[in-house]
Formats: C-alpha cells, sequence, structure tokens
C-alpha cells in the first residue's frame, strides 16, 4: 500500500557547473555571496518558503588555515542573509564550517536567529578533518520571502 508522503521542492545551488538533477532544480553556476543568487533562488520557490537550507559549501583550500576558516564563515554568513529571506518560520539550517578564530560568532548569530543550535560532526567525516556542521533548529524570524 502506497503512503502519501509530503511533498517539497529540492534547489541546489553550486558555484561549479553541475549536471541536471531529476527532481531537483539546480542553480548551476552560482556564488551564494552574490545577490543575485539570492534573487534567482527567491523565483525559484514555490509559493511556500523552504523548510530546510543544507549548506555543504567550502572554499578552495589555500593552505592557509586561518584564512580559509574565515572564507568558510564568510559563506555560512551568506546562508544566513539567505535564510531570513527565504526560510519557513521553524524552519533548520546545516550549515558547514572549520574550526576556528570566527566558529564563536558564527554560533552567536546563528543563536540570535534560530532556538537550538549545536555541532554536530558526521559520521563519515575523518577524525581528522577540522570539518564541522552547525545544526540550527526553529527559525525564528518571520517569513521574508518577496512576493
Amino acid at each position: 500500500e502506497r503512503v502519501d508522503l509530503p511533498k517539497g521542492s529540492v534547489i541546489g545551488i553550486d558555484i561549479l557547473r553541475i549536471a541536471p538533477l531529476d527532481g531537483a532544480q539546480l542553480l548551476s553556476s552560482h556564488d551564494i555571496t552574490e545577490p543575485s543568487t539570492h534573487e534567482a533562488l527567491e523565483r525559484l520557490l514555490p509559493e511556500a518558503p523552504a523548510d530546510v537550507i543544507l549548506s555543504d559549501m567550502a572554499p578552495n583550500a589555500s593552505g592557509l588555515r586561518e584564512l580559509d576558516h574565515e572564507r568558510l564563515v564568510t559563506k555560512c554568513l551568506s546562508v544566513l542573509d539567505l535564510a531570513d529571506k527565504v526560510l519557513h518560520p521553524g524552519g533548520s539550517l546545516i550549515c558547514k564550517y572549520w574550526d576556528g578564530a570566527l566558529a564563536r560568532k558564527l554560533q552567536q548569530r546563528l543563536s540570535s536567529m534560530f532556538q537550538d543550535v549545536r555541532t554536530v560532526k558526521p559520521r563519515a567525516s575523518r577524525k581528522e578533518s577540522a570539518e564541522l556542521f552547525f545544526l540550527a533548529r526553529i527559525f525564528l524570524f518571520e517569513y521574508t520571502l518577496k512576493k
């Protein structure tokens, strides 16, 4: 017996050129830090706002740990700006970051926007990797997607 499952949309954004994926809308060759990317995403969203934003972005590593950390935090802050525009109240956000001096600042910003913020490290991540994720749940801001 088939159970009716909730329907949703998947919209992917990648700075690189990516191949089409059945069932997903893609913004290929788009930079999340650019306002034009935010505008393009807003046009793709259905009438309802997003329930989840998942960011697995990472800059190309330069080999300079603090510079790479700063560049990734900048990308995470762009995702937070996007969340303020398109995330449903009560929604969730997952954002990759590398541990470093700005991680606390990023966590504080998340905590001002979400009721629950915690750090998670996926089992698939190597032990020696600095890769971590903030899991932020229960978005507190009003839905501000422009109609």
